[in-house]
């Protein structure tokens, strides 16, 4: 098995435990074993084999002989109890946006209900209402939740889809022949949702192929071989499809299977494409169709093409531009690592910069700082800076914005900061008016210089919460405050429409990894890749520029 697969299981206790309503310490210690697990730098089945599967932090003895039974299973005794003991339905129905273990297990308790069809039975019979709590909101919510939960459905995560499609590329690239391979679709498109992980190959023997695809460790099961592609199912139930042509015909092929389905109606014209063969990059490709090159992420036919034939569309931002993250947690409150362990992460990365933007005192099961804390987390960090050569951390929060609109610290707190992020983390469910007056409040807050995650989306787990966004952006462009591109794969929030709606209304933009652990740094790149299908410049996004200009720009 797998560090993912392993994860997938224990988090899948840690569900059915809450639905039982077991101890919470217990759930919690399963969850946090899945994080640790899922974020192990060593392949789990070595540590294993050197019998230090015990020595992981968070590992207490009666999870390592599950997680060892796994590794040597496939599963394990406890899983399948839970299994045994907890109905599937009730874990479809946490896949329903916005409905928690609470909410599911007081309905099967007083509804015997165990089913999505079931649920929606009910909410539209009027059933729910009459549980103890629940009224009409809920059902309506329930009803809203498995209607977004249907419209996605199939589709997964880039965060989840990327990394296996990058993985699956490479065990392709192994086979003798094979010239090149990578991800496609809407992979490299970067949508935050994908249907399936496309692959295109360029190999002289498509038999070699098909034999390097069957001997994929996560492939779960071949449905279709076709003269020039395969389709089947990756671990755990996602759909693939490798694309298989001759090298000459490869970067044409490129072009043609990244594009959306109205860019390929419009760039290629139902047009042979053998005059495009034999040509040594995509820049050739869109030369000789007469365009300039478009990037990867525009390719939606969203206003993208006239531009390139007149030969005018923008320099969008690259990786490699960022210079630094201004939106990080630490275990001051619930991030994995230290202040100084980020910090080394941070320069590994190239950063010259990293603001440390812990949780603030109202958001007690994120470990929230009190007013003192904050103060004491200040000094670590200028302890560290002292240290530092070329790299400083910035001292920050990530402040929630109460009910009211008013922030968790008060403003004489806030001024001794270096940056505020101002977030939402409760509340949800205000109506949009409301919601709305509610972040307005905080945007017209002198102390406040970024909103993070703007519509509180949790893709395919929660719907963006009600708002005006024509109101917020043009508050933020009034009071010259910054908008954040969360750049964690389940948020990617804000997204690429409202992003370019920012940046044509002068409103700066950071993108930021919201890490709770070193390795979500690397999150960035698929932030910076929902900017580049906001169409944003280098100078539409803060963290491209030197740390002197951002404080100026914040402080001024």
């Amino acid at each position: 098995m797998t560090n993912r697969e392993v994860a997938w299981i224990l988090n899948a206790m840690a569900d059915m435990l809450e639905l039982k309503n077991d101890n919470p310490y217990r759930v919690r210690a399963y969850r946090k074993a899945a994080h640790t697990v899922y974020h192990l730098d060593e392949d789990l089945r070595d540590v294993y084999l050197r019998n230090a599967v015990g020595e992981i932090p968070g590992i207490g003895s009666r999870m390592r002989d599950q997680i060892e039974e796994m590794l040597e299973t496939g599963s394990c005794i406890f899983f399948e109890q839970l299994r045994q003991e907890v109905p599937q339905g009730l874990l479809d129905m946490l896949s329903i946006p916005g409905l928690g273990h609470k909410t599911i297990r007081n309905i099967y308790q007083g509804l015997g209900i165990d089913s999505i069809e079931g649920l929606a039975q009910a909410a539209q019979a009027g059933k729910i209402r009459r549980l103890p709590g629940m009224g009409a909101k809920t059902e309506s919510n329930i009803l809203a939740g498995i209607h977004l939960l249907k419209q996605s459905r199939e589709k997964i995560t880039l965060g989840l889809a990327a990394p296996v499609a990058e993985d699956f590329s490479l065990h392709l690239k192994g086979a003798a022949g094979v010239i090149a391979a990578e991800p496609v679709g809407s992979i490299r498109r970067g949508k935050p949702l994908v249907g399936d992980i496309d692959i295109l190959v360029a190999a002289e023997d498509f038999k070699q192929v098909r034999v390097q695809v069957a001997s994929y460790s996560q492939v779960q099961d071949v449905k279709r071989v076709g003269q020039d592609f395969i389709q089947g199912l990756l671990h755990p139930n996602m759909k693939f499809e490798v694309i298989i042509v001759k090298p000459e015909d490869y970067y044409h092929s490129l072009t043609w299977t990244t594009g959306s389905k109205e860019f390929r109606e419009l760039v290629f014209q139902d047009r042979d494409r053998k005059h495009l063969k034999g040509l040594k990059s995509e820049e050739e490709v869109f030369r000789q169709l007469g365009l300039q090159y478009i990037p990867p992420e525009m390719r939606e036919n969203k206003g993208e093409i006239p531009k390139a034939i007149s030969n005018s569309l923008p320099v969008i931002v690259e990786f490699s531009d960022i210079l630094g993250e201004l939106h990080v947690h630490t275990d001051w409150s619930d991030g994995a690592h230290s202040l100084q362990d980020m910090a080394v992460m941070a320069q590994k990365m190239g950063y010259a910069f990293l603001a440390i933007t812990d949780h603030s005192q109202s958001l007690h099961i994120s470990g929230g700082l009190s007013p003192q804390r904050l103060m004491d987390q200040g000094q670590a960090i200028d302890e560290l800076n002292r240290h530092f050569r070329g790299f400083t951390l910035l001292k920050g929060s990530e402040v929630d914005i109460l009910k009211d609109g008013t922030l968790d610290y008060h403003d004489e707190i806030l001024k001794q900061l270096d940056l505020v992020i101002a977030s939402i983390h409760s509340h949800f469910k205000l109506e949009a008016g409301q919601q709305t007056a509610r972040i307005i409040k905080a945007i017209e807050n002198p102390h406040v210089h970024i909103i993070g995650h703007l519509t509180g989306r949790l893709l395919n787990r929660r719907p963006p919460y009600e708002l005006d966004t024509d109101q917020i952006l043009a508050a933020a462009a009034e009071h010259h405050k910054v908008l954040e591109i969360n750049a964690h794969p389940d948020r990617l929030d804000i997204d690429e429409s409202i992003a370019r709606k920012a940046a044509q209304m002068g409103i700066k933009i950071a993108i930021n990894s919201d890490a709770h652990h070193g390795k979500d740094l690397k999150f960035l790149k698929y932030g910076v890749m929902t900017a580049r299908r906001g169409w944003l410049k280098q100078e539409d996004v803060i963290n491209t520029w030197d740390l002197g200009r951002i404080m100026d720009y914040f402080h001024r």
